[in-house]
């Protein structure tokens, strides 16, 4: 089966093979079936409006929620098939519509239901304990526990309701960001080494920074981050928005910062988010070292920072097809055992997986769906050493929610990110090592540690990076700084500098990546990425010599029942402990020895 010609050419969404794309059909038939559920939403709001003034006992609960549950499970639905077919082609107006109108009705609905949360608070806090213990409430004990516990920071009902209408225009301007970047943004040509024109999209411009040619890395680099770079006081404007509603809501709800809010449903206290930035800034001469062996080994006088991403031992940078990419995925998961290689196998025979890129197609990769659908993969998948890595990643979230779905109800089955991204990196890891194995020819050791040295460098320290400057973000607003682009740059340039150090000559165009960085309308997301490859060091290490395979595959199935920390640590990793970063940092500079190690041998 061909997933890519080689000259990287991106075909339009009709000229994929079928095969290649999702199936969206356990979802919707077509979107007239959409329709007809979107018609079917005020029927299903009626029993839930109609229980307001009249939340008076463990009775009145229970209907409630169940028709709640029953209303959120299709409005997910609803959403899930509106954003995955604007994803799949962006620029089409019947896609845009679509997902406009349920992200509309989705605001409508909250502001309609604004009044379940503070009538039972009205309640004294003994009486809402009380409803924890009775049996017709047993689905929803957790809700009821989030919501004592959120009461400092719930408002009246009419401030709810107020607070609820304005969710889509407070979203303005990560929406605004989208659609500049994957539907409006168009880059020109670049020259290839041959003179031949390469086709630049976000998709193919990781492919172009690991060419051998560094003429084509440097175009790549510049002509991306130019074009971002033209749109950069709108771009800063998009992100001042995100920013300032961050923080307006973060004020309403009474909270000190917008950080603490953020991190307040997770339960997870600023002094992890502060104890991360410090042991990565601790651990920033190994990454120096790393990145030094980086420019030797390149041959490069200075290295900046189009050279991060070719690898090192180009002679086994070969093309990774799609059947062996599953093939290898399938036999790295092996350690989890028959259930988790029936959902893979469930991926790969039943079209959850959105293989290729086309024109119009959101950039990157995630995974998605809902209660009542398979949790869907989007994919640019180009052939590559890394798209295989990405295939395993998402993988690791999909069979996440496959589990927890078929474990929990509703209501508790949606896991925070927070946990995802353990699961996610477990993955990577194992294959990792699995290719290590599988192959023992001492370049592609070398190339495999490589890219487990890069996988740190792109998921600890650059995640970190862009968690600091999250946090700064938002500490700028707060102090009532202005966000321009200028200021932006600036910073922007001056922290890329203190992680990268003075060993890297940093093109002035770094200075342009936070217009590209859509994690940053994410409020406080990326430095997830960096804990939890942490805890699946530990986890991967573990299940790699047989042991906790139950543990882990319990957190999976756990889903939302716990406070993340609580899970991860019911399963035998404390993030609360600093040593689970130490630990891995002490990986980290193992695994660069061992590179070193490879580099000299192979060059000997």
């Amino acid at each position: 089966m061909n997933s890519r010609p080689e000259n990287l050419s991106v075909p339009a969404r009709q000229e994929v093979p079928e095969a290649l794309t999702w199936d969206l059909q356990p979802l919707y038939a077509s979107p007239d079936a959409w329709e007809a559920d979107f018609a079917r939403l005020a029927e299903l709001a009626a029993p839930v409006l109609a229980m307001r003034g009249r939340l008076d006992s463990v009775a009145a609960v229970a209907r409630l929620m169940d028709a709640e549950t029953a209303l959120d499970r299709v409005l997910e639905k609803l959403h899930t098939y509106a954003h995955l077919r604007h994803d799949e082609d962006t620029a089409a107006a019947a896609n845009q519509a679509r997902e406009a109108r349920i992200r509309t009705r989705y605001a409508e609905l909250a502001a309609q239901c604004a009044w379940i949360t503070p009538e039972l608070l009205a309640h004294p806090e003994e009486e809402i304990r009380a409803w924890l213990e009775a049996p017709e409430l047993a689905a929803c004990r957790r809700t009821l526990l989030k919501v004592l516990r959120n009461k400092p920071h719930v408002l009246s009902t009419a401030e709810e309701t107020l607070l609820a209408g304005a969710a889509e225009v407070l979203s303005a301007g990560e929406q605004t960001y989208g659609l500049l970047a994957n539907a409006d943004l168009a880059f020109p040509d670049i020259p290839g080494s041959d003179g031949e024109p390469l086709s630049l999209t976000e998709g193919t411009y990781r492919t172009h920074l690991e060419s051998p040619a560094r003429s084509v890395r440097k175009a790549a680099f510049e002509t991306l981050l130019g074009g971002y770079g033209k749109l950069r006081h709108t771009l800063a404007s998009t992100l001042a928005a995100t920013v300032k509603s961050h923080v307006f809501l973060a004020r309403a709800r009474k909270f000190p910062t917008a950080l603490e809010a953020a991190l307040f449903d997770d339960q997870v206290p600023a002094a992890v988010y502060d104890g991360l930035i410090a042991a990565t800034h601790d651990a920033l001469p190994a990454f120096h070292r790393y990145l030094d062996l980086r420019r030797r080994a390149l041959g490069l006088a200075d290295l900046d920072m189009y050279d991060l991403y070719v690898p090192l031992v180009p002679s086994c940078a070969a093309p990774v097809p799609l059947a062996q990419a599953r093939e290898w995925v399938l036999a790295a998961c092996r350690p989890l055992g028959a259930e988790y290689g029936e959902g893979l196998r469930l991926a790969f025979g039943a079209r959850w997986i959105d293989w290729l890129e086309s024109t119009g197609k959101r950039s990157g990769a995630y995974s998605s769906g809902c209660y009542d659908s398979p949790p869907y993969l989007l994919l640019n998948h180009h052939d590559r050493l890394d798209d295989a890595f990405t295939l395993a990643h998402e993988l690791g979230h999909s069979l996440h929610s496959w589990l927890a779905n078929r474990a929990q109800p509703h209501r508790t089955a949606r896991y925070p990110i927070f946990l995802a991204e353990i699961a996610s990196t477990v993955n990577e890891l194992l294959l990792t090592h699995h290719l290590l194995e599988l192959r023992g020819e001492l370049a592609f050791r070398a190339h495999l540690l490589n890219h487990l040295c890069d996988s740190f460098k792109g998921t600890v320290f650059r995640q970190t990076m862009f968690a600091e400057f999250e946090r700064d973000l938002h500490r700028w607003e707060e102090a009532g700084t202005p966000l321009t682009a200028e200021f932006l740059g600036e910073q922007y340039y001056e922290l890329n500098r203190r992680y990268y150090g003075a060993g890297l000559a940093a093109h002035k165009a770094i200075a342009l990546e936070w217009c590209r960085i859509p994690h940053f309308y994410y409020d406080f997301y990326v430095y997830k990425y960096a804990t939890s490859f942490c805890a699946a060091l530990v986890f991967a290490r573990r299940l790699r010599a047989g042991a906790g395979v139950d543990a882990y595959l319990g957190l999976l199935r756990a889903g939302g029942s716990q406070d993340p920390l609580d899970a991860v640590a019911a399963a035998g990793v404390d993030l609360r402990d600093a040593g689970v970063l130490r630990e891995a940092f002490a990986e980290f500079g193992a695994v660069l020895a061992e590179l070193e190690a490879a580099l000299a041998a192979a060059a000997g």
